[in-house]
């Protein structure tokens, strides 16, 4: 038999697989006692191999080389390398309280506390006179005994003390000159249980309440006089210089309030001449003390008028005379 010529033989290309194949271990075969082996026959040895072909590589034929895999456009890469000298290394800040180390993000502030919506932060400081109130600074005018008030449009009011409102009587008088003329006083009174008096000692009204043996007020010619023991039972008297005959009054003079012990109070009757009902003073009592007020109203009329202006509650039956 005749041997090809391995030069001439056709190339393997598995050659290359069988070389890394691994040979399987020998297994160890016990032969059984007594056994003869059989001589070993020799083997032949083995035939030369033909020169193994270089390996290609398996892709596909006419494939286009493989491109990186990057994004478009993608920046080129930084190095990752230490900061050079003179550049501050891009540190994060050291974690606070709360915060994980993973966090990048710095720690936020926290937010402040807003007070709950309807509730007062703090307690509002009322005002008192010591901070230039008005109202709460203001201090009443006193009568005072050895220093007679005057009553005027820049300082109208004076308050007595709740003594001086209740002892003994408040005596009002006016003091003129002839020059005046005919010239007397009047009252309209109102007590504390809403009744309505007028006081004219012309026409023999002069108590109130009309007829008590005992009247609150009282008046005889000129002068009107109130008893201060029954000082809680007066609300308002308005004090009203008039002529009986309704003639032109020069007016001038005063209207003067004594009091027990000497005190006194003026009230100027200052006017052109006019005819008329002159309302001089009102008294009207405040939780038992008088205070006294020069209003220096001139009304155009009679008592009647007055009467409707200051809200006496009077029904009339003329100009000078109410219903009784």
């Amino acid at each position: 038999m005749t041997l090809p010529d391995p030069a001439r033989a056709p190339r393997r290309d598995d050659l290359p697989w069988l070389r890394r194949r691994p040979r399987p271990a020998p297994r160890a075969t016990s032969a059984p006692t007594g056994a003869v082996r059989a001589p070993a026959q020799a083997s032949a040895p083995p035939a030369a191999a033909a020169p193994a072909a270089p390996a290609r590589p398996l892709v596909a034929p006419d494939a286009p080389p493989a491109r990186p895999l990057v994004a478009p456009d993608a920046p080129p890469a930084r190095p990752l390398t230490g900061p050079g000298p003179g550049q501050a290394s891009a540190s994060l800040p050291a974690p606070g309280p709360g915060v994980s180390s993973l966090d990048l993000a710095p720690p936020s502030a926290p937010a402040a506390t807003r007070p709950a919506a309807g509730r007062r932060t703090g307690t509002r400081r009322r005002r008192s006179a010591a901070d230039g109130d008005p109202v709460l600074g203001w201090q009443p005018r006193r009568a005072r005994a050895d220093r007679p008030v005057l009553l005027t449009r820049e300082r109208p009011t004076v308050v007595l003390t709740p003594v001086q409102s209740g002892v003994g009587a408040l005596r009002i008088t006016s003091i003129v000159s002839e020059q005046v003329g005919d010239l007397t006083l009047g009252a309209l009174c109102t007590l504390a249980d809403g009744s309505a008096t007028l006081l004219d000692a012309n026409r023999d009204m002069s108590a109130a309440p009309a007829g008590a043996r005992s009247p609150v007020v009282s008046a005889a010619g000129r002068d009107l006089s109130v008893d201060l023991r029954q000082v809680r039972a007066l609300r308002r008297l308005v004090v009203v210089a008039f002529s009986p005959t309704s003639a032109v009054v020069t007016w001038g003079g005063v209207v003067r309030v004594e009091l027990v012990g000497g005190t006194r109070v003026d009230v100027p009757l200052e006017r052109e001449p006019q005819a008329g009902a002159l309302v001089a003073l009102s008294v009207v009592n405040v939780d038992g003390s008088l205070v006294l007020r020069a209003e220096d109203e001139l009304v155009a009329g009679a008592l009647r008028e007055v009467g409707q202006a200051h809200g006496s509650g009077l029904r009339w039956v003329d100009a000078w005379t109410p219903v009784v």
